[in-house]
């Protein structure tokens, strides 16, 4: 890895800032010094690295919680964002590096804030990694902070070391004893896991004591009872057992005598209920019998709807075609003719005479033409000339109004700017301070923002105070709650140990077995039954839907005959309609036309033509739709009759297929009872009686229901165990949490004193710097009780003088910006002046060209009339004479038509009127033929009956038909039902009733169940007593083994504990760390040799002492103490150069910095320091110097100088002596 550029702006005190280390006069030195004084910004230069590199710096890492204002916003203490300068918008640092793959990369950080504004919150970082020889972005954000880490073969831990020696750290290292050494070299190798592993099992081993004391606490706490006790519980439990079998034997009894009473109870309530149900059906169906009887006629008619239907429409055709035969005779169009002949002679001479008049005017015409046009040019070049003249002279009017008022503003800003200028000269200490504001208002922003921090870091300890109290308070009161909630765990887990040995003995698999036999054995019966009612319901069902089936074959005979006739009426009336359009299509019409009065006709041969026509007319027309309304009716009765025979086979298949569905599903109904005899003859012996299966029952839902309660309390009792448990656990967290937040507290208010300290000391530095800058005594005195108030109004007062200056600049600007422009207009207003002269001139000439045309082309015409419109006169006079000829032989024509048509129409009229009688003879033929058979089935039908039956809309007898159908239906069912009931009551009379009354017994019953509940409470409760005691006995059985189990675990911990463990990890970390130095040392001994033949380091013994070894004095081993302070900085350098290497591994890093330890150097130290910087960047490597002592400036040729300038900034310089 190897650094190539810097470049930084706005970060800290650099502006701005490039550090080139590929160009002269760095590229050609291998040692070079970044020089400058206390706090100009040298240490920035290493921040700008780590930034660009990994986001953050060494000297931001040791606050990651509180968080501070920042210029209106809140950030963590350690946020890299905090040396963005203050009053700027936007910040970067950004390094050009090759990476360990040998290409050249380029590396940015960059923050802003919003809407590029001072005042704007401060955004997020940005990171983002460059290919340098094409530019490509490679990653942003967090990936980019993996890919660098990849290119630089260095996280930020091992940079630090590697790259920013920490050679001060050494050198208190050397004169350290063995504990402090351990502990710098732990925190200069990244190793603090060593230190952990040592807490981590001193940790283990008191958690292992602690556990195993609290185990055998626990087994002391288990108690047993005695053996005269546990021989006692035992005999009165067998006594319990031996009360309950007796009290179940006894309420067995007496529920079976019970159950003989609620049987008959409800089979009585059964016959009364369906009893009342038959008589209120039998009266339902005598209250409505006349209706029910209507409605079956009305269904019957339906069968002949559609003849009434035909003969209706039959007529009605019948009717108009008479009166259309009426209403033809009665026409006669001779004398209409005549006189159109007449009309069409006179109208012939007028358009002849149109046709001259027209002619005769062509010459004048066209010359009226030529003279408009000539006109319009003159007007329009005048039009032109008129409306530039007026343009010309508004512009001209502009200019002028311009021109004064250039004038007049220049007088206004010259006395503007001389006003100013006074102003300014009354204030010259304000004026200096304004030249460098941005710099001194930065320190100003630093002293405030001080101020705040050291505010809100007292108020800060005023508030921890009490929560540390309380934090103390809430962990004494956490350690008994633990306690407590592990004894309620266990005292639970022995309640539910016994309710399982209870459910135990209940088989719940085969009581629901038992219970699924009897419930199948009650349903079979019940099944049996409801299969005898369906059967008797289906059979009626049969009987009706045969009786639909023979009526519905009566109906569809009916609907074909019907559909014949139709048929036949249809292709009559499209045989009519076809000759009708044949007599009247285009091609006779044409043969028409071409007939002439005194010449043979080439079909006929007749030498009069009264029909010739030569279009068909509206009366052909006419009869064209007669014949048409006629085809469609007998189209639309066709249909009807077909819907009507669909209807009837659609609904003679539905019969069909219901009487075939009751047939099969009255075959399933036998095959069902068959199946469920054979079922009933299946079960068990147990079962046979059907009396006792209520008993039965009884007593297996008992049982169940003994298994419900008992898996009901286990749930109850797993609940409890859960949120006993849960509350244990959350004892056990808030115990913790009080611990942490105990050491949180202290920790925080140990960083808050070290926080104020340093801002004190801030304060102080920035207070000296305002001072220099700014010595006015009345501002200063203010600023010392007011920080805030007094920025602010020395921001007022430096803004307010920063306007005047611009002001001043400004109006100088303007009044030079303005001359030039005055100048300008003046001349081009002589120049509008001018224009507006010479287009007057050929305004007036363009005027008396054009009245010298109008004058000529009026003597032809009018001036308000045009060429167009005078031959427009003409022309429709000739047209509207032509229209009105054709419009006489048009009407000629249609005359001629009409009087053809009307004797074919009459002649077809004659003939449709015969047909449509003959049918009507038909239909009435045809329904006399049905009213005679459906008479013999229903002696009150005729024909006037029939007709007041079909206009009876279906909704108003189908309804009637249904309900008829339900309560027939509904009566069988109800019978057949009361006589199985009837039935079932005298077989359960046979057998013998109880001698006790229903009311003695249920007394008894209850007395039973009271007994048998206190019963199961004593069993309950001397159960659980001995099953408490019989787990006790386990549990310490059990305890035994795992109390062996635990103090093996602990003599392993403790020995453990005994080699390496300690509460601070000491013994772990020293032990670690002596390896640690030894190959620290190795490393070391590498440098230091090209630094210095005379020395080696050695380690002395196993410990961590460290020994010098002079080569000088035959290998003489002596005290790192003896050292000289230039020997000791050789030795530190080296063993910095080591950790270096120790940390990059196989990284091969060609750029160090070093910046602490020159400074407490004397003169001859630091010249040997020299010595061996020189001999450093031998090896080929860049090293950079850190430093503000003037002999190392002198001594290093190449430096980067950081100048310190007024107002907090500095500037970067690279120079070369």
């Amino acid at each position: 890895m190897k650094i190539l550029t810097i470049k930084i702006q706005n970060l800290a005190s650099l502006p701005t800032a490039e550090i080139d280390f590929t160009t002269a006069p760095l590229k050609d030195t291998g040692l070079f010094a970044i020089t400058g004084e206390t706090g100009a910004g040298k240490s920035t230069m290493l921040d700008a690295i780590c930034l660009a590199f990994y986001g953050k710096t060494a000297r931001l890492k040791s606050d990651s919680k509180n968080k501070v204002e920042f210029n209106g916003d809140d950030i963590k203490l350690n946020d890299p964002r905090h040396l963005l300068r203050r009053g700027t918008v936007s910040g970067f640092a950004e390094v050009g590096f090759i990476g360990q793959d040998g290409e050249q990369y380029v590396a940015r950080w960059q923050v802003a804030r919003a809407r590029n504004k001072v005042d704007g919150r401060i955004k997020d970082a940005e990171h983002l990694v460059l290919r340098l020889h094409d530019e490509q972005v490679l990653a942003q954000k967090s990936k980019a902070k993996q890919l660098l880490q990849q290119l630089l073969g260095l996280n930020f831990e091992q940079f630090t070391r590697a790259v920013l020696l920490a050679q001060h750290d050494f050198a208190a290292f050397l004169k350290a004893n063995a504990d402090e050494r351990a502990q710098l070299l732990e925190c200069l190798t990244g190793t603090e896991q060593f230190s952990h592993v040592g807490k981590a099992i001193y940790e283990a081993h008191k958690g292992k004591l602690d556990a195993l004391d609290r185990f055998k606490q626990k087994i002391g706490d288990i108690v047993l009872l005695s053996d005269e006790e546990l021989a006692d519980r035992q005999a009165q439990l067998e006594q319990l057992n031996a009360q309950q079998n007796t009290l179940k034997t006894e309420l067995k009894v007496t529920e079976l005598q019970l159950a003989w009473y609620i049987t008959k109870h409800k089979l009585q309530q059964q016959h009364d209920e369906l009893a009342t149900e038959v008589s209120e059906t039998e009266a339902e169906l005598s209250k409505h019998q006349s209706e029910f009887k209507r409605a079956k006629l009305a269904l019957v008619v339906q069968q002949i709807s559609d003849n009434r239907e035909q003969k209706s429409q039959t007529q009605q055709v019948l009717q108009r075609s008479q009166e259309a035969i009426q209403a033809l005779s009665k026409i006669d169009l001779k004398p209409q003719i005549a006189s159109q002949e007449q009309e069409l002679k006179s109208a012939n001479a007028a358009v002849s005479s149109a046709q001259e008049a027209l002619i005769k005017q062509g010459p004048d015409i066209l010359r009226v033409r030529e003279l408009d046009g000539i006109c319009a040019e003159h007007f329009a070049l005048a039009e032109q000339h008129r409306s530039q003249l007026t343009q010309l002279q508004s512009a001209e009017k502009n200019h002028v109004a311009e021109h004064q008022a250039l004038n007049s503003h220049i007088q206004s800003l010259t006395t503007q700017h001389d006003e100013t200028k006074a102003l300014l000269a009354k204030q010259p200490a304000l004026f200096e301070i304004t030249e460098h504001w941005q710099e001194i208002n930065e320190v100003l922003q630093q002293y405030l923002a001080a101020f705040d921090e050291k505010s809100a870091i007292v108020g800060a300890q005023q508030s921890i105070d009490p929560q540390l109290k309380a934090a103390q308070a809430a962990l004494q009161t956490a350690e008994p709650k633990c306690k407590e909630f592990e004894q309620s765990l266990e005292q639970s887990q022995v309640e539910l140990t016994q309710i399982q040995r209870e459910l135990a003995e209940l088989d719940y698999e085969q009581l629901q077995f038992q219970k699924s036999q009897v419930q199948k054995a009650q349903q079979a019966i019940v099944q049996q039954t409801q299969l005898d009612n369906e059967l008797l319901q289906l059979q009626t069902q049969i009987d009706s839907l045969r009786h639909q089936q023979h009526s519905a074959n009566a109906q569809r005979k009916d609907a074909e005959h019907q559909d014949e006739l139709t048929r036949q009426q249809l292709l009559i009336t499209q045989d009519n309609l076809h000759q009708v359009k044949l007599r009247a299509s285009d091609n006779i019409s044409a043969l028409r036309a071409q007939l002439e009065h005194g010449k043979e006709c080439v079909v006929c041969g007749a030498t009069e033509h009264p029909y010739h026509v030569e279009h068909i007319d509206t009366h052909w027309q006419q009869l064209i739709n007669d014949f048409e309304s006629q085809y469609q009716a007998a189209e639309k009765a066709r249909a009807q009759t077909q819907t009507r025979y669909h209807e009837v086979v659609s609904y003679l298949e539905q019969i069909n297929g219901q009487l075939q569905a009751s047939l099969q599903q009255n075959a399933q109904i036998v095959q069902k009872q068959k199946v469920n005899k054979a079922l009933l003859n299946e079960l068990p012996p147990t079962f046979a009686d059907a009396s006792k299966y209520e008993l039965q029952l009884l007593e297996i839902e008992e049982r169940l229901s003994r298994y419900s309660v008992l898996s009901k309390a286990q749930q109850q009792k797993f609940q409890a165990q859960q949120e006993l448990q849960q509350q244990l656990n959350t004892a056990h967290a808030a115990l913790s949490r009080h611990q942490a937040q105990v050491q949180e507290y202290t920790q925080l208010l140990t960083s808050k004193a070290q926080r104020n300290e340093e801002l004190l000391r801030l304060s102080k530095s920035l207070k000296v710097r305002i001072t220099e800058v700014y010595s006015e005594p009345l501002w200063l005195s203010q600023f010392e009780l007011e920080p805030h108030n007094a920025t602010e109004t020395l921001a007022n007062e430096v803004q307010s003088q920063q306007q005047k200056i611009s002001q001043l600049n400004q109006l100088g600007q303007n009044i030079t910006d303005i001359q030039p422009k005055l100048h300008a207009k003046e001349q081009l207003l002589a120049q509008v002046k001018q224009q507006v002269a010479d287009v007057s001139v050929l305004l007036s000439q363009q005027v008396t060209l054009c009245d010298t045309t109008k004058s000529k082309r009026a003597a032809l015409l009018p001036l308000e009339q045009s060429a167009d419109q005078w031959q427009q006169q003409l022309q429709a006079s000739e047209a509207a004479k032509k229209a009105r000829l054709q419009t006489q032989k048009d009407k000629l024509q249609q005359l001629l038509k009409e009087q053809d048509e009307h004797a074919i129409k009459l002649k077809h009229l004659t003939a449709q009127c015969q047909e449509y009688q003959a049918v009507l003879d038909d239909n009435h033929t045809r329904f006399l033929t049905w009213l005679e058979g459906a008479s013999e089935q229903y002696n009150e039908l005729n024909e006037a009956l029939v007709n007041e039956l079909l206009l009876l809309q279906k909704s108003q007898w189908q309804p009637l038909i249904e309900q008829a159908q339900t309560l027939e239906c509904k009566l069988v069912e109800k019978r057949s039902q009361l006589q199985h009931v009837d039935k079932n009551m005298a077989e359960h009379c046979a057998v013998d009733s109880p001698k006790p009354s229903q009311e003695t017994l249920n007394e008894h019953l209850e007395s039973l169940s009271q007994q048998q509940e206190a019963l199961n409470g004593q069993l309950i409760t001397l159960s659980v007593s001995l099953q408490t005691h019989h787990d006790n006995v386990e549990k310490i059985r059990a305890h035994q083994d795992e109390l062996l189990r635990m103090q093996n675990d602990y003599e392993n911990w403790h020995l453990l504990n005994r080699l390496l463990g300690d509460a601070t990890g000491k013994t772990m970390r020293n032990l670690a760390q002596t390896q640690t130095l030894k190959i620290l040392l190795h490393y070391a001994n590498h440098h230091l040799s090209s630094l210095s033949r005379r020395y080696r380091l050695t380690v002395i013994g196993q410990s961590l002492e460290i020994a010098i070894v002079d080569r000088d004095m035959a290998d003489e081993q002596r005290s790192v103490n003896t050292l000289s302070g230039g020997e000791s900085f050789l030795v530190s350098l080296a063993l910095a150069l080591g950790l270096a290497s120790l940390s990059s591994n196989q990284v091969q890093i060609n750029s160090l910095f070093i910046d602490e330890g020159f400074g407490t150097l004397d003169p001859e130290t630091l010249s040997v320091a020299l010595d061996a910087l020189d001999a450093l960047q031998s090896q080929g490597r860049k090293v950079g110097v850190i430093s503000h002592v003037a002999q190392m400036t002198e001594r290093v040729a190449t430096q980067v100088q950081i100048k310190k300038q007024a107002g907090g900034y500095s500037t970067v310089i690279t120079h070369a002596s």
